[in-house]
């Protein structure tokens, strides 16, 4: 009677060195980095310390080969990684510096609100309010100019859009925001109309209550034509109380609205005033990629521990 034939076991003769069983192959360089950065938004220096056993220009191989499959490159040597979980980069600096270091055409959407200086007598005005007592915000302003608006057109794609917060026009901020959007003009952008929030709530005045910000829309050249159910009113309540991280922070349903207007699923877009980052959120919740960067670390830190708690994933400053 012939013996059964017995099949080798392929892991005998093989020493575990690596701590990988015979159901678990060995990564892939691509795999590797797809997981390192889904929890990493890194620079190469710090991709590099991550996978020692990797040559550089390897690495480098690897990320500029699967540019819009795996990732996405947002700067010079900045990378997001996008398969699976959308992710988010939020970048601790000077928005004015910072931008610098992106490449141009990087984002699809532009969605802030930039510390300005118009509403800075205001602040300092009066003897009620809390915010009047402190003789002004808590984070430093400083106007747009055409800098920074030149910097803002390089990096946003053609046809991308641009919204821009601005305060309601009084007679003390009607010739800042005409002034603001000048530049915007100069600097190359189309602007196409003039948007409002409708905040729920009325603040305090004397020319009739206001309730409401302007939000100017912007586009590099003829803007996209994405989802045309939005209006150009979005009432959302203001945030207030204990659930307000920054001073002037936004409705996470109201940068929904915009987003959603301006950008598809799996497109990028930037905040160079992040604040709280609550746009990171409503990108996350929209399956979009958002980059912030913000000046404060005391808003950068707060704004990435409400991300965590909430939506249950990391996100690293660099």
């Amino acid at each position: 009677m012939l013996g059964r034939e017995t099949t080798k076991d392929p892991c005998s003769d093989i020493q575990d060195i690596t701590e990988n069983k015979c159901n678990k192959p060995l990564m892939t360089l691509k795999q590797k980095l797809i997981d390192f950065l889904l929890e990493n938004a890194s620079s190469l220096s710090e991709i590099y310390e991550a996978l020692p056993d990797e040559k550089e220009t390897t690495i480098r191989g690897r990320l500029n080969e699967n540019i819009n499959k795996c990732f996405k490159r947002v700067g010079r040597g900045i990378y997001i990684a996008t398969i699976g979980e959308t992710q988010c980069a939020l970048i601790e600096g000077n928005a004015w510096d910072k931008i610098k270091s992106f490449e141009d055409d990087s984002f699809d959407a532009i969605i802030t609100d930039p510390p300005y200086e118009a509403l800075n007598k205001q602040m300092q005005t009066g003897t009620t309010r809390k915010r009047n007592l402190n003789k002004g915000f808590d984070f430093e302003t400083r106007d747009l100019d055409l800098e920074m608006f030149g910097e803002l057109f390089r990096v946003l794609k053609p046809n991308g859009h641009f919204f821009c917060f601005m305060p309601s026009a009084k007679h003390d901020t009607i010739d800042y925001i005409h002034a603001q959007v000048k530049l915007a003009e100069q600097a190359g952008f189309t602007f196409n109309s003039q948007w409002v929030w409708d905040k729920k709530v009325i603040s305090l005045g004397y020319n009739g209550r206001p309730r409401h910000e302007l939000i100017m829309f912007f586009s590099k050249g003829k803007r996209r034509r994405i989802n045309n159910s939005i209006p150009d009113v979005l009432t959302h309540a203001r945030v207030m109380g204990k659930k307000r991280v920054h001073q002037t922070e936004k409705p996470i349903e109201l940068l929904i609205d915009l987003l959603k207007f301006s950008t598809n699923e799996g497109d990028t877009v930037l905040d160079p005033f992040a604040g709280s980052f609550s746009l990171g959120m409503a990108a996350m919740l929209t399956k979009r990629c958002a980059v912030g960067i913000e000046l404060g670390k005391e808003f950068l830190d707060a704004g990435f521990k409400r991300m965590k708690d909430s939506l249950g994933f990391n996100i690293n400053t660099t």
